[in-house]
């Protein structure tokens, strides 16, 4: 019989453990999605559910430069296990509440807005973080196996999330959720990596401007980040306020709609699959092509064309999204200074996200002004009109899959200088 290929990031022990972390608290997240939307159906209705999630989204767009800039001034692995334990104490507070029977739209507005916070803190942490974990020629195949992890428990999570949901509470759910995160800090805590001692700027502010400087530095990121957000602020609003519109009232229902959401999870774990073996001369430009379905979906959404070719786009989606995400990150990984890349991903989160709520805000207005047909064709149309756009830019061209970071004469581990106040030296074992 043909022998099963592990992949060889799986033997540095560290990126294991980190995957083990990522892959626990994944499968609870996914649970708590489906467990959070039912129990705030059964308080109030869909505008308190709207309430709770706005109130954890927020604080991610507002404190997530911050959190970049404490990524880059103290150990990566310390804010993730931080983060972690915070998350758990918000998630087994709501899960207290529900259980007793206390909750309110208010108090879960208020501990999911705690949730919100240290996910500002803990995401541009984590791709500082992989760089440490893994060698420099295993950062590709790291990054795919992150991708492919996560897509498959996009599926498994909220199914066994409903389950749960289904046979016992959401309250259930979301107090699994909490042990998770338990698990998720345990683990990260057990890593070992690289003596760490770094150079920080006098303040907070200086810090932040310092991670403007390299950001825009680099004009090939701020073009591509700009991107990021012109394409969040049509394509997600657009697909998931009108295409639950266009399914209901065209495809079929809500089992058509579900087939769609579906298969593109399926399609994440076919590019997770792919990632592990392509290599691409021009990353950026590959990263703007292999999302061009993505325009095509909302098109196609429009007319609206039969659901199994809306199935065959939403399957291309999930391939494009999930391939172009880990030839992006391992881009950065590989292009930005390890000192400046916890804040360079914060910019990049922070550019992909801040006009989602505009977005959510315009979209229905938008349809009801020129009809949901018109909005969605022009939602597409701008998606990728900013795709072959970005390719124009000689910056975006000109970026290779190298690293201006491991350049020859720079050692692999990160070696920096600390501040005594504010790290001390020689704990990073545990």
């Amino acid at each position: 019989m043909p022998s099963v290929r592990i992949p060889q990031v799986l033997h540095e022990q560290t990126f294991a453990r980190y995957l083990t972390a990522v892959i626990v608290s994944s499968l609870g997240g996914g649970m708590a999605t489906v467990a959070l939307a039912f129990a705030m159906l059964e308080l109030g209705g869909v505008t308190d559910l709207g309430i709770v999630i706005l109130a954890r989204e927020i604080p991610l767009v507002i404190f997530v430069l911050l959190g970049g800039v404490f990524a880059d001034r103290w150990r990566r692995r310390t804010i993730l296990v931080s983060t972690d334990l915070i998350k758990a104490a918000s998630q087994g507070a709501t899960a207290f509440l529900l259980f007793t029977g206390q909750a309110d739209v208010v108090l879960v507005a208020a501990l999911q807005a705690v949730f919100g916070l240290a996910g500002a803190f803990s995401r541009p942490a984590t791709t500082g973080l992989v760089r440490e974990a893994v060698s420099e020629r295993r950062l590709q195949e790291a990054n795919a196996l992150l991708s492919l992890s996560r897509s498959v428990l996009s599926i498994a999570g909220p199914a066994i999330g409903a389950l749960i949901v289904a046979a016992g509470s959401p309250a259930l759910a979301l107090g699994i959720d909490a042990a998770t995160f338990l698990v998720s800090a345990l683990l990260l805590f057990s890593m070992r990596l690289p003596g760490v001692v770094r150079v920080a700027a006098a303040s907070v502010l200086g810090e932040l401007r310092a991670g403007w400087r390299e950001f825009i530095s680099r004009r090939w990121a701020v073009i591509m980040i700009a991107s990021f957000g012109l394409f969040q602020l049509t394509y997600f609003p657009a697909m998931f306020v009108l295409g639950p519109s266009v399914a209901k009232n065209e495809l079929g229902g809500p089992t058509a709609w579900g087939a769609i959401l579906a298969v593109e999870s399926l399609g994440a774990v076919v590019g997770g699959l792919i990632a592990f073996r392509i290599r691409v001369r021009r990353p950026l430009i590959a990263t703007n092509l292999v999302v061009l379905p993505s325009g095509l979906l909302l098109i196609g959404l429009a007319a609206p064309l039969p659901l199994p070719v809306l199935i065959a786009l939403s399957c291309a989606v999930g391939v494009g999204f999930s391939l172009g995400g880990t030839i992006w990150e391992t881009t950065l990984q590989r292009n930005v200074p390890e000192h400046a890349l916890s804040r360079i991903s914060s910019y990049d989160w922070f550019g992909s996200v801040a006009l989602n709520p505009v977005g959510y805000l315009f979209i229905g207005p938008l349809a009801e002004a020129i009809g949901t047909p018109t909005a969605l064709i022009a939602s597409g149309a701008l998606n990728m009109v900013v795709c072959f756009l970005v390719l124009l830019a000689p910056s975006v061209r000109s970026v290779r899959m190298g690293s201006e970071a491991a350049s020859p004469g720079t050692p692999q581990a990160p070696i920096e200088v600390v501040q005594a106040d504010l790290v001390g030296a020689g704990d990073e074992g545990g």
